[in-house]
């Protein structure tokens, strides 16, 4: 079935995270006071795709990921986020769906781009095979690689934009509802030593990119 011009849109969701990396990122990048840049496939933004850590408490478990709402309301959190709702073309909405349907078929190859994350605030890019950062992923997907920063891409989907808000007044969490078997497990907490192991893995992984193995 081929999809309607009403229904070929990616939703890309700008988000002001509140972790301590996500500071840090706002700190550097101080064009646009979001940090975060996540896709989703419906107005729900249930489930939204993106890069990013694997786990709460270890900042360099990167790689392709499924957030959850959970993931920003649990205890009582919040966050603040733009909403952009674009229309694709057939084809580019076809190619969006095959980039993700290829990151979702080899999520366990796929790596934070933290080379790329690094040189950022520089304008400079640093692609590597089945590695992005969040919003290399998500220009990825519109056909925007030529986007350099967060605030290129918030202006450039400026007339698409549906809602700038804080997520909860839009999808409220319930706190007794269980999470996503994905989001109960970015919740586990399994100490600094592991979240040391995977910084020291995530670097191998990306060196081991950059050489071509």
């Amino acid at each position: 079935m081929v999809a309607s011009a009403e229904a070929r849109c990616i939703y890309i969701v700008l988000s002001r995270t509140n972790t301590g990396i996500g500071r840090l990122v706002r700190l550097f990048l101080r064009g646009s006071r979001y940090n975060h840049v996540s896709a989703a496939l419906d107005g729900r933004l249930f489930p939204l795709y993106s890069f990013s850590r694997a786990r709460k408490d270890s900042p360099f478990s990167g790689r392709f990921v499924q957030e959850y709402p959970s993931r920003y309301l649990a205890t009582g959190g919040n966050v603040d986020i733009k909403v952009f709702r674009v229309p694709l073309a057939a084809q580019e909405y076809s190619d969006a769906l095959a980039r993700l349907d290829y990151c979702r078929a080899h999520r366990e190859e796929m790596l934070y781009n933290l080379f790329d994350a690094i040189l950022l605030p520089f304008h400079r890019r640093y692609p590597l095979a089945d590695a992005y950062t969040c919003l290399a992923f998500c220009t990825c997907l519109l056909g925007m690689e030529d986007i350099s920063s967060i605030r290129m891409l918030e202006e450039r989907l400026a007339p698409h934009l549906i809602y700038e808000g804080d997520l909860r007044s839009i999808i409220p969490y319930d706190k007794t509802t269980a999470a996503e078997a994905e989001e109960r497990a970015y919740f586990e907490r399994r100490g600094r030593m592991a979240a040391v192991r995977d910084f020291f893995a995530l670097c191998r992984g990306l060196w081991a990119r950059r050489a071509g193995l």
